[in-house]
């Protein structure tokens, strides 16, 4: 969002490298919200935690209302997905280790 190469009109080769177009003002989409768009009242503080995860960080506000969610800022790059094939992964894991000696 914030790169200073942001064209004004994108050419070709800007969207082949993905840039967004510059805008005067930075609109954030309502899923980038910590708090998925819900208000909470009367913050007296929050708390952050880590996890055993680099993508994941915990967070907790307090005051009025008790919110608690984890943070994924740039989504759960470090996690596997659950259809992942594990058995695909030691077979060529095998090959390459019998391949090696």
């Amino acid at each position: 969002l914030l790169d200073p190469r942001r064209p004004t009109i994108p050419t070709a080769e800007d969207r082949q490298e993905q840039l967004i177009p510059y805008t005067p003002q930075l609109t954030l989409s309502p899923l980038a919200y910590v708090t998925y768009n819900k208000t909470l009242q009367d913050i007296r503080g929050m708390v952050t935690g880590v996890t055993g995860l680099e993508s994941t960080s915990l967070l907790f506000v307090y005051g009025t209302d008790l919110f608690f969610t984890r943070v994924t800022p740039a989504k759960t790059f470090d996690m596997l997905n659950e259809d992942f094939d594990y058995y695909l992964m030691e077979r060529v894991l095998e090959v390459v280790g019998s391949c090696h000696f």
